[in-house]
């Protein structure tokens, strides 16, 4: 009877540890090569860092597209799109998050297929007003927040380079600052991406904030990636694993867009 304990024992022994090791060793086999992956913190819902790590739309993305790889990503915290691309030229991390297509950022590394979507919008305490652009507001004397380093559209990018609007153009580093700054009327107008928008106006809690409908800057949005992380090949399958996980993709988008998903 003992014998039979003892066998029973060293049994379940060998199979539970064949399991946990089985396991370990598999997740060991699972990923192929890491890659550090540079997160603007202050950007919730799309990219966020806390106490437990990276968290929002474009991170759910990135570990999705990564996974289908084989690929580690590791999130690193990064202040501005400004330092992430100081960061990215430098070689301190491979992969950049939902950037818009520039040629000087092309310099800087290569560009995936997009990803998806992305909606510039205005946001002001005051009412929309049909039929007025960006420079009709800019002769008004009106303030617009933007986010330091990020790109807006040519339009944006050609009043910025004005003697006569630049100076009406303000750069302020984080999202909640921006909305604060709006809230406190330090600036009459901030551009954000609309998920972005709606999303900090509800957790500060500022009210009778309004969405214009004028479209600043409607694009596209690609993984930046080092120089030299993928070879022509990895690439084009790295663009493939994009194109496979679209309609996930898409989901993920529309889930963002219309319910309060992060922690």
């Amino acid at each position: 009877m003992i014998g039979i304990r003892l066998y029973l024992k060293v049994w379940c022994f060998l199979v539970l540890g064949g399991l946990f090791f089985g396991s370990q060793v598999h997740a060991q086999q699972s990923c192929t090569s890491e890659v550090k992956i540079g997160v603007v913190a202050d950007w919730p819902p799309l990219t966020a860092v806390d106490e437990r790590g990276a968290y929002g739309l474009d991170v759910e993305i990135a570990r999705k597209v990564f996974a289908e790889l084989n690929i580690c990503p590791r999130f690193l915290r990064l202040p501005t799109s400004a330092r992430s691309l100081d960061q990215l030229g430098k070689g301190t991390v491979d992969v950049l998050l939902m950037v818009s297509y520039v040629q000087e950022r092309a310099e800087l590394g290569v560009f995936s297929a997009p990803y998806r979507w992305e909606k510039m919008r205005l946001f002001s305490l005051r009412q929309p007003r049909l039929a007025i652009d960006l420079k009709a507001l800019l002769r008004l004397g009106y303030r617009i927040g933007l986010s330091i380093g990020s790109y807006y559209g040519e339009e944006l990018k050609s009043l910025a380079e004005s003697p006569n609007f630049g100076h009406l153009l303000v750069g302020i580093s984080g999202s909640t600052q921006r909305v604060e700054m709006l809230a406190k009327k330090r600036v009459d107008f901030i551009v954000e991406d609309e998920i972005l928008g709606r999303f900090m106006a509800r957790k500060l809690g500022i009210k009778n904030v309004y969405i214009w409908d004028y479209p600043v800057h409607n694009n596209q949005v690609h993984f930046l990636l080092r120089k030299g992380l993928f070879d022509a090949a990895q690439l084009a399958r790295f663009n493939g694993v994009i194109e496979r996980l679209r309609p996930d993709i898409d989901k993920l988008v529309e889930r963002y867009t219309h319910h309060n998903v992060p922690r």
